[in-house]
């Protein structure tokens, strides 16, 4: 389980935005998620359409030292689709941070929360926090429970001038952990028309060098929109240049991720291309290999995600694109999509044909 905290002390940077299409976008990719909404204003939970009366247990119940009577993790979490739940919050939360100031170890609540989780509840493929925009006791926590934090940066100069103060955080947390944070940038609200945007954008990279997402979130309505409707924009817009910049953001992220889930036998992903394309089993799903130098576009379809097409990415100047994908069959059928058109994997011998009279790929592993 992977927990990542979307965090950035200013106000108006695309935080919840963020982490609602950011957790979309991983289910989409057929990844466990669970959204914690670590906001009194409790905007995540809104924003997926998710209604908390007044007496409905919320990540407050869970956190509060105070409770008299345990709430378990079932009578908080809900789930918005399968595989995808949510953490919802309430303002309640506020009175946190006055219960626990005083707590030994009281930065640490979150943490312990997740271990509890872990051994009572579902697990999860990744854990996402909706942190909110003040550095206090719900920040520190979330940091502290975090593997990695993603610092949403707007294009303003207020925006820049608060970077110091949360990277300052961020080694003096580091300090106290036995691993430090993994730290990602990306840029949101993202005018490109505009050349202070640009500005921005060369000083951002100043700032955080490779740890900034090449990824950029444009300033789009229909992210207002699918708010509003109480969706995020992978339900509300899947064919908007908003769900595309999402998409490409988490498939560049489980890019970053791939040389930690890596089989042991092996050195680095140079070693995986050199011994052979082909489906390879990974710790974490399926390895797709593709090598077209002039395709514009390469994706992957079969049984294990019904036939919808998903995009490879592209790895280097020699044309491999790859994907890592979560397959639950032992055997299944597949195909490449290149440049739009279908065919079979050229490094699979294996064929099957299909209902159609045609041929499709086949693998299987033990």
């Amino acid at each position: 389980m992977r927990v990542i905290a979307i965090a950035n002390q200013k106000g108006g940077c695309g935080k919840t935005t963020t982490s609602i299409n950011f957790s979309a976008c991983l289910h989409f990719l057929q990844k466990k998620v669970l959204l914690v909404d670590l906001d009194p204003q409790g905007h995540s939970t809104c924003g997926l359409g998710i209604k908390t009366l007044k007496g409905t247990p919320t990540i407050y119940e869970l956190l509060s030292p105070i409770q008299a009577i345990p709430t378990s993790f079932t009578q908080v979490i809900r789930t918005l689709y399968p595989d995808f739940d949510i953490m919802p919050s309430q303002a309640s939360l506020n009175a946190l941070e006055e219960e626990a100031n005083f707590m030994p170890n009281h930065h640490l609540l979150l943490k312990n929360l997740f271990a509890r989780m872990e051994e009572q509840h579902r697990g999860y493929d990744f854990v996402i926090l909706d942190c909110p925009p003040n550095l206090g006791i719900l920040t520190w926590n979330a940091l502290n429970a975090a593997d990695e934090v993603i610092i949403p940066v707007e294009p303003s100069f207020f925006s820049l001038h608060g970077l110091g103060k949360i990277s300052e955080t961020v080694q003096n947390l580091d300090r106290t952990r036995q691993t430090p944070l993994t730290v990602h940038a990306l840029l949101t609200n993202f005018n490109s028309l505009l050349s202070f945007s640009q500005e921005i954008h060369d000083d951002v990279r100043a700032h955080f060098k490779e740890q900034l997402f090449r990824t950029i979130i444009h300033e789009n309505v229909m992210l207002k929109e699918a708010a509003a409707a109480g969706q995020s924009i992978a339900q509300y817009a899947p064919g908007s240049p908003a769900f595309q910049d999402y998409l490409n953001l988490v498939v560049e992220y489980l890019e970053r991720d791939w040389d930690r889930k890596l089989p042991s036998e092996t050195l680095g992903w140079d070693n995986v291309y050199k011994n052979r394309f082909g489906p390879k089993l990974m710790s974490d799903g399926i390895l797709f290999q593709f090598q077209s130098k002039t395709a514009s576009s390469v994706e992957v379809a079969g049984d294990f995600n019904r036939w919808v097409p998903e995009a490879l990415v592209r790895r280097n100047d020699d044309g491999l694109w790859q994907k890592v994908i979560r397959v639950g069959e032992k055997a299944f059928r597949y195909k490449f999509i290149v440049d739009g058109e279908w065919q079979v994997d050229p490094s699979q011998p294996t064929q099957k044909e299909n209902a159609y009279g045609g041929l499709d790929s086949y693998a299987e592993f033990a």
